[in-house]
């Protein structure tokens, strides 16, 4: 299972998630971040690991193909949104009906628990020409942006990584985020969806970018960063917290009432 998101920044775009992959009962760690080797992309998902690990293996596949194609290649350096929405998401939807139909003795459709066996979500992240965009592909095909919102999370954890952001949505109330501080957010809420979540998923938290320079995965020395950083941010909002009440003259804060005495409001005195 995963806790997985991407976010738009004022000057690229991002994706974060965890680092577990379950089999059962059975944990282990798994990269769920990814770039394209050649286009200014990045991609996390959730959900199987047989059609996501097919799919990372056949993207080379797909950049063939664009780079083959000189519409499909100026389109994405344009960028040309319609036609990126059709390229990727053809290939994902393809990709993922193709390991339905060979994975499944009964058909795509096979159902275990109410539930299909090998569902599968993509997040899809890219920045051109200072455009950014954020397209999702959904587990039944479906294909949504959410560059506008600027914001969209998937997997088990989905909704507790939804929670965090709009704790924190007063941070994006003046536009998007400088890439740098998005990390951040970003950071902080698959770190908390982590804390608060029973199971599936566990720090640390992975992230791949996209900006003027190209796409990246930050590495094991940039998280540590990041970590630090979210810690900092988090006591400066407890310093900042303490410090307007610590300024409050005693004689000014209000008493609570007492049990014996209780207030008028208490007292069943009316003055109507």
């Amino acid at each position: 299972m995963t806790v997985a998101l991407g976010l738009v920044c004022s000057d690229g775009v991002l994706v974060a998630s965890d680092s577990m992959a379950s089999n059962g009962r059975v944990a282990s760690a798994a990269i769920k971040v990814h770039r394209l080797a050649k286009r200014p992309i990045v991609w996390t998902a959730s959900g199987s690991v047989f059609v996501i690990e097919e799919v990372a293996n056949q993207l080379s596949n797909l950049e063939t193909q664009i780079t083959s194609n000189p519409v499909a290649s100026a389109a994405f350096e344009k960028p040309d949104l319609p036609v990126i929405r059709q390229n990727v998401a053809g290939f994902l939807t393809n990709t993922m009906r193709q390991c339905y139909q060979a994975a499944l003795p009964f058909g795509a459709n096979q159902q275990v628990n109410g539930n299909h066996p090998f569902i599968t979500d993509f997040l899809v992240a890219g920045y051109t020409q200072e455009a950014p965009y954020l397209l999702e592909v959904a587990r039944d095909g479906q294909v949504n942006w959410h560059t506008d919102e600027g914001f969209y999370a998937i997997g088990s954890g989905g909704e507790f990584a939804a929670v965090a952001q709009g704790l924190m949505k007063h941070y994006l109330d003046g536009g998007p985020l400088p890439l740098k501080y998005g990390m951040q957010l970003a950071y902080r809420t698959i770190e908390t969806a982590c804390e608060v979540s029973s199971m599936f998923i566990r720090i640390p938290v992975q992230l791949a970018i996209v900006d003027k320079d190209g796409a990246r995965v930050l590495d094991h020395g940039e998280i540590e960063q990041l970590k630090d950083e979210v810690a900092g941010w988090k006591q400066l909002e407890r310093d900042t917290l303490w410090r307007k009440v610590s300024d409050i003259p005693a004689d000014e804060l209000e008493t609570p009432p007492s049990i014996d005495e209780p207030s008028s409001e208490s007292s069943g005195d009316s003055t109507s």
